[in-house]
């Protein structure tokens, strides 16, 4: 027999005869061996620093008190709010995000064990990822295939669940999902991004006008036609010159037919 199991074998006899001689000598605190395990909760159970076993089972359970710590764990889904931190977007501005993280607990041993708290533990982990997994990806983006923070596509998800679920392993901890919960420009450049924005959305507005003007045009030189309205050539230039006047410009515009005829008159 080597030397360490033969001190392991000491120490199982000395914890034995610890655990029997107390409950020979003070019976009452056997009554203390009773705990209550809730809906969605385990226990994991150490003795003298060595792992028991892990209770799984609603109800009432008896260990005995002697040397006993248990970590009470619960496996329900929580979630983990990352507060509000600045980060540089993959095209080099800088925005301020938060994120709310839903997760589980699916192996309390590695919970209880393997990390000195799992809570403190993720929530490290997950700024971290949240900050890392952010640059990756532009803030907005005007092509629609082009993944982006701002419309947070299945893409950006995928990558904030993945890279966290890495990190996290070791905690035992499953990550269910990732959300933006603020998501804004820093206040630095917050002014300028939004004099962009509003000129862009200032070009997007007036193509939508002229998209439709000119469809307008087109079904007005189609209705003419279709009347067996003849009209000169240089008069339907005028014509759709007009009416585009009028419906991208939103002023009135006065025919030129009608100013050549009345200078005629005058003539």
């Amino acid at each position: 027999m080597s030397t360490q199991q033969h001190d392991g074998l000491k120490g199982s006899n000395l914890e034995r005869l610890v655990v029997w001689g107390v409950s020979i000598f003070f019976p009452p605190i056997l009554l203390a061996g009773f705990v209550v395990l809730g809906p969605r909760e385990e226990i994991v159970v150490l003795r003298f620093g060595k792992y028991v076993k892990t209770l799984k089972q609603q109800g009432i359970c008896w260990i005995h008190p002697v040397g006993r710590r248990l970590h009470r764990i619960s496996t329900q889904d929580n979630t983990l709010e990352i507060h509000g931190t600045t980060v540089v977007e993959k095209n080099g501005n800088p925005i301020q995000i938060s994120a709310v993280v839903v997760y589980r607990v699916e192996d309390t041993y590695r919970a209880a064990l393997d990390v000195q708290n799992y809570r403190n533990f993720l929530s490290d982990q997950a700024g971290a990822v949240v900050k890392r997994v952010a640059s990756r990806f532009p803030y907005e983006s005007s092509d629609e295939h082009i993944p982006c923070l701002k419309k947070e596509s299945d893409a950006v998800q995928h990558e904030f669940v993945t890279d966290l679920q890495d990190a996290v392993n070791p905690s035992g901890i499953r990550v269910l999902n990732v959300r933006l919960n603020d998501l804004t420009y820093a206040p630095e450049i917050a002014q300028s991004m939004l004099m962009r924005q509003q000129a862009m959305a200032l070009i997007d507005a007036r193509k939508t006008i002229v998209e439709g003007a000119v469809e307008i045009v087109q079904d007005a030189v189609r209705r003419l036609q279709a009347a067996n309205l003849e009209v000169a050539a240089d008069q339907r230039d005028q014509l759709v010159s007009n009416l585009l006047v009028v419906l991208c410009s939103g002023e009135r515009a006065q025919p030129v037919l009608a100013v050549q005829s009345s200078s005629r008159q005058r003539a």
